[in-house]
């Protein structure tokens, strides 16, 4: 690489307010792209976001290749000019967003971005196509002040995230030479609050399932038939409510074979303070749910749970019908911790349901795609002290270590298919909306991001320098 001075932070912030108009313009056009992937309704629209990131990709000078998957193609984008002597970073985002139900809860209409008191309105802004361009605009900078990258960048950018990323998944194996590389970012995590920064070292597993109870043909007269019909409802709650016991542990045999205790050592890296106001104030109730004796972020971050997501059966519109249903549904899902495996866990609450079946009710239960086991990652590997290096000088405060009670499926398997270190990061606050109306995303945090991660390449470089 020629010798190029070294962009400083003072540098990149100058870069981003220089170009913060047309960054905003580029940033709306993508979130104007309804890229519901879930929803085959969406499918153009999923496709011409997709052509969108890869042609910004292309004009970057990328090698970019697109993945076909059955629902939403995968862009996987690599600019490798730096050379052997320096190291391979594997970048991940996701296109694709939650659908924006319900409608009439949204200030302003969800692909129609918005900007209010310096927040960035639109389904998307923060969930993932905020940090996803905040990633493009590190690469633009960096790109256009060397002509190419100080590392070598493969960039994967998939569209059915918010779906289970079964392609994906589908391509991890024929893909795998070419997802090879020394460091993995997974820029999809979060901060716990706006002037904290924190690096996520972990994340929950997650298995999904989707079960529906019948008793009868159809939906029956609850004059004429009631109490001679077992009420599919009545059998789904008396099941449902059967999973867990009033300490809020779950009751299905073996769930927690394979849970084991933080080693001491790990747990000392974790900050675990928890501020009990602070999240009254954000999400407007106190933590309860917890199993007898666990404090919340031992619940959120180190305890598998099993969650009731949807209800279904009968009628619950305006006005009363007296029927019976012909069937209950309900979706149900489970967060993992490090050890459990999804597919084992999702067969035995599947077994447990049956088990529990009444004479009279039968049930039909599907195994939903998108599972994947929990991730853990080394605090001192070298991407993780890179990241908090980064995160230490963009905030000026020290980095905390944190997890993630959510999940990103794809990310331990992506990690061991390539061989990477793995680390979750980003920016989104808990107060951002994420999957409900009125999603958004500062204007502060995508610089703070696109600060971070241009910096950390700049580290990484020097780091892989300084070893040679």
């Amino acid at each position: 690489m020629p010798q190029i001075s070294r962009l400083t932070l003072d540098e990149l912030q100058e870069k981003f307010t220089k170009e913060k108009t047309r960054l905003i313009e580029d940033f709306f056009t993508f979130l104007r792209f309804e890229s519901i992937a879930t929803d085959p309704t969406y499918k153009q629209e999923v496709l011409n976001c997709h052509e969108w990131v890869a042609q910004y990709l292309l004009k970057l000078g990328f090698n970019v290749e697109i993945w076909d998957t059955e629902n939403a193609p995968v862009i996987f984008a690599t600019d490798l000019r730096a050379g052997p002597d320096q190291p391979t970073l594997l970048l991940y985002n996701h296109y694709d967003v939650q659908p924006v139900d319900p409608l009439n809860l949204w200030t302003t209409p969800p692909f129609e971005p918005t900007i209010r008191d310096e927040k960035i309105y639109a389904r998307g802004a923060s969930d993932n196509k905020g940090q996803c361009f905040y990633t493009l605009f590190a690469l633009k900078t960096l790109v256009d002040h060397y002509g190419y990258l100080p590392i070598n960048i493969k960039y994967v950018i998939e569209g059915e995230e918010e779906s289970g990323s079964a392609g994906l998944f589908n391509l991890l194996e024929e893909k795998k030479d070419q997802l090879k590389a020394e460091h993995l970012l997974i820029i999809d995590s979060g901060i716990e609050k706006e002037n904290e920064p924190a690096i996520t070292l972990g994340t929950r597993g997650i298995c999904c399932l989707s079960v529906t109870l019948t008793g009868s043909k159809t939906d029956l007269h609850s004059g004429m038939c009631g109490g001679m019909a077992y009420n599919p409802n009545r059998a789904l709650v008396e099941i449902l409510a059967s999973l867990k016991d009033d300490t809020g542990t779950v009751t299905i045999p073996s769930f927690y074979d394979e849970v084991a205790k933080m080693p001491p050592h790990e747990r000392s890296e974790i900050d675990f303070n928890f501020d009990e106001e602070v999240f009254h104030h954000n999400f407007g109730f106190k933590p309860t749910g917890m199993e007898r004796g666990v404090s919340p972020l031992e619940a959120n971050w180190l305890r598998p749970t099993l969650e009731i997501n949807g209800i279904s059966g009968g009628y619950a519109g305006p006005g009363f019908k007296t029927v019976i249903p012909a069937k209950a549904n309900a979706k149900i899902s489970c967060r993992l911790v490090p050890y459990q495996d999804p597919v084992r866990i999702a067969a035995l609450v599947e077994s447990a349901i049956l088990a529990k079946l009444p004479e009279g009710i039968s049930a039909q239960i599907e195994i939903l795609p998108g599972r994947g086991p929990a991730s853990r990652t080394n605090p001192q590997s070298t991407i993780a002290k890179v990241m908090a290096q980064s995160y230490t000088n963009v905030f000026n405060k020290p980095c905390k270590r944190i997890l993630l009670g959510g999940s990103i499926p794809i990310a331990a398997d992506l990690a061991t298919v390539s061989g990477a270190e793995m680390l979750c990061i980003g920016v989104a606050l808990p107060t951002d909306r994420i999957h409900a109306p009125d999603e958004h995303f500062s204007i502060s945090a995508l610089k703070k991001g696109f600060l971070i991660l241009a910096h950390a390449i700049e580290l990484l470089s020097h780091t892989q320098a300084n070893t040679k």
